[in-house]
């Protein structure tokens, strides 16, 4: 009876080593969220950033007030492609919400960065959005800008016409959406693309 006990005690040591191992291995395969979509004219991926990776590429996370993808645009056919950020929009789809980016770094991190907050009603039921109640939009009224604001401006996806693939980051002031939730339209010479990210 004693042995017994003592290897099951071995064995739900070593169930309980093989268990946190493949834990620590999955959260390192563990991959962004990421969207793809593509016409005749142009493939464009976006990946969704952790507060992490954004600290990581610009040195602050901008205390997660924007959702901030890396996009890929990749020119097809031969042809140059002109890059408008207007033609991006980021919608949500649990609470209707919807932005196109900021078009400037000064904007994110500039002396008098624009900061927008939104308040959330109830639901009316589970099927429905939360109301929108309020937005409060702020001017961050700093004598001296961000830090981050150099890396910012090297980082951040710029109107351009390009005929080779370009990526930069585009910032969102929509916070605390799941990835599920979110498609990314972009608008094209020749259709509309939608990519959600998985």
């Amino acid at each position: 009876m004693i042995v017994q006990s003592r290897d099951r005690q071995g064995a739900f040591r070593l169930a309980g080593a093989a268990l946190a191992l493949c834990t620590v291995l999955s959260a390192a395969e563990k991959r962004s969220p990421q969207g793809q979509g593509e016409d005749e004219s142009v493939a464009i991926t976006a990946t969704l950033l952790s507060p992490e990776q954004l600290r990581e590429a610009v040195g602050s996370d901008f205390n997660n007030n924007y959702t901030v993808l890396e996009v890929r645009v990749a020119p097809k056919g031969g042809k140059p492609y002109l890059v408008h950020l207007d033609d991006f929009i980021l919608r949500s789809e649990s609470s209707g919400e919807h932005s196109g980016p900021f078009l400037m770094a000064s904007q994110i991190a500039g002396a008098g960065a624009l900061v927008v907050a939104r308040t959330y009603g109830n639901k009316p039921n589970a099927d429905s959005p939360a109301p929108l109640e309020g937005t409060k939009v702020e001017m961050k009224d700093d004598a001296r800008a961000d830090p981050a604001l150099d890396a910012l401006k090297k980082k951040m996806l710029s109107e351009k016409t390009i005929s080779e693939p370009v990526s930069g980051l585009l910032f969102f002031p929509l916070t605390k959406e799941k990835a599920k939730n979110l498609i990314l339209s972009c608008k094209t010479p020749q259709s509309r693309l939608r990519l959600s990210f998985r």
